[in-house]
């Protein structure tokens, strides 16, 4: 029953730090607002996370094992056609920015953005992640008739094009100009191949 117990205070603590820290960022989360939100002390998730980088480290590898086990294998599903498995994937994106309200974090834009607060290990797995999006989504491509340079491009330009559209909706757009920013990436996917 403890060891049950300690797991579910460690996921509380990660959900409620994850709802401040890819809203506000790493710097601008501290322990007590973490132990205001969940009405804790500052012990328990010391026990848990000893230092503010522990816990953001485990945070940010929750956030990506998250993303390669939901949203991935999507790009892999034999049910749908390419277009639908990319379709599929920003959806999902979509979904999880809108989720956070008008002002939308991003866990590996945050990681990208903060070099101080964020460690060596997270800033390897945002650039994995990224890369593994990058070559996933342009295999579909391919298979929708681009040549691998072409596909490997849209690809590029689209993984940027979506941390882009976080950027400018924390500046202010908000998930309405993420959406927009979407809407001109589906266009550019959607076109047929050229020759």
């Amino acid at each position: 029953m403890g060891y049950e117990k300690g797991l579910r205070t460690r996921d509380e603590i990660l959900d409620a730090a994850g709802r401040l820290v890819f809203v506000r960022g790493y710097a601008a989360s501290s322990f007590s607002e973490i132990t205001a939100a969940l009405g804790i002390s500052l012990g328990k998730i010391t026990h848990h996370f000893p230092s503010k980088a522990a816990l953001f480290e485990a945070l940010f590898e929750q956030a990506v094992a998250h993303f390669r086990e939901q949203t991935l294998p999507i790009f892999e599903d034999p049910s749908l056609s390419p277009l639908q498995r990319i379709e599929r994937v920003l959806f999902r994106i979509e979904t999880f920015y809108a989720s956070q309200g008008e002002i939308i974090g991003c866990p590996v834009g945050q990681t990208m953005a903060d070099p101080v607060t964020a460690t060596l290990a997270m800033r390897e797995l945002a650039t994995g992640v990224l890369a593994d999006t990058e070559r996933m989504m342009a295999l579909n491509l391919v298979e929708m008739g681009w040549s691998p340079q072409q596909a490997a491009s849209r690809a590029a330009i689209v993984t940027a094009a979506w941390q882009g559209a976080v950027l400018l909706a924390r500046g202010g757009s908000g998930i309405g100009g993420f959406r927009r920013i979407l809407g001109h990436v589906r266009t550019l996917l959607a076109e047929p191949p050229h020759g």
